[in-house]
């Protein structure tokens, strides 16, 4: 549709006006169908895996010129693609390791007595004084702590143990126990002092009055020293048992020292 070739600007902008009412009519008679968005989905899967094998494709050129070029430096041929580089010979140094030699471990079998024949209560062994290079014996540790009621074997045929009650020992030719409290009041435990019960070369007592106690001597009117071995209940209740075994049966007496080697008791030779 064209306006009159003669009409002034009046009747064109009213044939505009008319043309414009015109499309809006027939675009109103115009329904639109559904929008197409599993088309439109699989255009862009589409072109996403073309971009990726695009991008893909120009890594495996820039890896390969990256290679080449690597290659061009240092003098060697560039690998086959999709190979991986030849290895790189290592050449030792002029130093050599000693191989090492493994010790296989050794098993040491055990024996488990039955049940009817474990002994109770145990006897721990006591620990043996240690020696100069004179033969002479050396003192040994100040004070071993023992439970209550642990029996020490403190000389061949000779037990020797606590209680809260005071000393307990059994042994000698009768092998009868014997007891020496040191809660029936015969003990002074406010100042340092010792008893001493000898039979034979076997020589035991109470230590008391101290938690300083470094050791107990015993001197034969030979003038040899025999050091004795120390035992004293855990929590330091302040006294505790002393024993040796003297060379021969030459009296003897007995001396406390504290652990700066002070002397704190003695008791004379008998």
């Amino acid at each position: 549709m064209n306006p009159p070739p003669d009409a002034g600007p009046d009747a064109a902008e009213a044939w505009d006006d008319l043309l414009r009412a015109e499309f809006a009519r027939a675009a109103h008679d115009v329904t639109p169908g559904p929008a197409p968005v599993a088309e439109v989905v699989r255009e862009g899967r589409a072109r996403r895996r073309r971009r990726t094998v695009a991008l893909s494709f120009l890594a495996v050129l820039g890896v390969s010129a990256a290679v080449a070029a690597g290659a061009a430096l240092t003098g060697d041929p560039p690998p086959a693609a999709g190979l991986a580089a030849p290895p790189v010979l290592v050449v030792p140094t002029t130093a050599t390791t000693a191989p090492t030699t493994t010790t296989p471990a050794t098993t040491v079998p055990t024996t488990t007595a039955p049940a009817a024949n474990v002994p109770a209560p145990p006897v721990s062994s006591a620990p043996s004084a240690p020696r100069t290079s004179d033969g002479g014996a050396q003192v040994p540790a100040p004070v071993r702590t023992v439970a209550a009621g642990e029996r020490v074997a403190a000389a061949p045929g000779w037990t020797v143990w606590l209680t809260d009650r005071g000393k307990h020992w059994k042994g000698g030719v009768d092998g009868l126990e014997q007891f020496r409290s040191v809660t029936d009041g015969n003990l002074d435990l406010r100042r340092p002092g010792l008893s001493h019960q000898g039979e034979g070369t076997f020589h035991s007592g109470v230590y008391f009055g101290t938690r300083d106690a470094g050791r107990v001597d015993l001197v034969d009117t030979r003038g040899r020293t025999t050091p004795a071995t120390l035992l004293t209940l855990p929590g330091s209740p302040g006294w505790g048992v002393w024993y040796a075994v003297a060379p021969d049966e030459t009296p003897v007496g007995a001396r406390l020292y504290d652990r700066t080697g002070r002397l704190l008791s003695e008791l004379p030779a008998v």
